[in-house]
């Protein structure tokens, strides 16, 4: 893969999630996609900021049969340590649209360790997977949460499957959207998804930005972060008498591309446009993600890249990185 970091406007002032699929309920009650090579992708429009993300897509049934199947939109797994926030909450405001008509949905939510399916247990135990049990500390580091209201020999329970280290939860999220969609032979649909993200969040002080130790949670090498730009973050990193004594703050957002492939390759039209938040006193940021081919700049803070007849082979991060205070 061509590697390209995007640094912009660096010296003005000025972070997952899936692309739809074709899927099928397993006999063991789960979602699995499948590849439906009857409809294509023509066109698919994928915006994404901090604060929003919108796909719209445009679907063609090639064949002269009505073709209904189950649609999935699979979200990146997820940690409790990856996390903006100790509790993470559910995606907020997942809408989808067909036609202009929002549609109704249901939610397929896992609970995973080491490749194992502990969904069941967790369940059995009225622990919400999604958030961790509601798992959250108070300023005293005191935890609470449905975890913590569990019986003595429940917790010891969870703690032998690996689910928990002390209060910690150790378990991995992995959630998909569904919901059954009719194709009309030999026409167009429109499709819509709006949701608010999750963020990761990476705190990046010098020793890491110079690569003198490992980051915690996201390698700069994975948003393709080049010379200049880990130059201007150290930079960035606030200091007093040439003893740093912060760190520069990145947040990522993480999509899935490569669902799409489970229709019938490429996608005729993809646009990506990344917009970086708007500055707010001193601060601004730096917007960084690995790409092949070019993006351009669309004002101050929209960077779009256009490709025709793209098939997908890699995933997205896109990592905004705060300057400033």
């Amino acid at each position: 893969m061509t590697r390209a970091s995007y640094l912009a406007w660096l010296l003005v002032p000025c972070i997952t999630l899936a692309n739809d699929g074709s899927a099928e309920a397993t006999a063991a009650g789960g979602i699995q996609l499948v590849r439906e090579a009857r409809i294509s992708m023509e066109k698919e429009r994928l915006a994404i900021s901090k604060d929003l993300i919108t796909v719209e897509y445009e679907f063609l049934n090639t064949t002269n049969q009505d073709i209904t199947t189950e649609v999935a939109f699979p979200v990146p797994e997820y940690d409790i340590h990856s996390m903006f926030t100790a509790g993470p909450s559910d995606l907020e405001g997942w809408h989808v649209w067909v036609e202009g008509k929002e549609l109704k949905y249901q939610t397929e939510t896992k609970a995973l360790l080491d490749g194992i399916d502990f969904t069941g247990l967790l369940r059995s135990m009225s622990i919400d997977i999604a958030s961790f049990g509601q798992w959250d500390t108070d300023v005293n580091g005191k935890v609470s949460g449905e975890i913590s209201r569990l019986a003595k020999h429940q917790q010891e329970e969870l703690m032998r499957a690996g689910l928990l280290n002390d209060d910690l939860p150790l378990w991995s999220v992995r959630k998909t959207y569904h919901w059954q969609q009719l194709f009309p032979a030999q026409k167009a649909l429109h499709v819509k998804h709006e949701y608010k993200p999750q963020l990761g969040l990476e705190h990046l002080d010098e020793d890491s930005l110079r690569q003198k130790k490992a980051e915690d949670f996201v390698k700069l090498a994975d948003v393709c972060v080049d010379p200049p730009v880990r130059k201007a973050l150290i930079a960035a990193v606030p200091n007093d008498n040439g003893f740093a004594e912060g760190y520069v703050e990145g947040e990522w957002v993480d999509y899935i591309l490569t669902t799409a492939n489970t229709w019938k390759t490429p996608i005729k039209i993809f646009e990506l446009s990344i917009e970086r938040p708007k500055p707010k006193g001193h601060e601004h940021y730096l917007v960084s993600l690995c790409w092949e081919g070019k993006i351009e700049k669309r004002g101050i803070d929209t960077f779009v890249a256009r490709v025709t007849n793209f098939t997908p082979k890699h995933e997205l991060r896109v990592m905004f990185f705060q300057i400033g205070k």
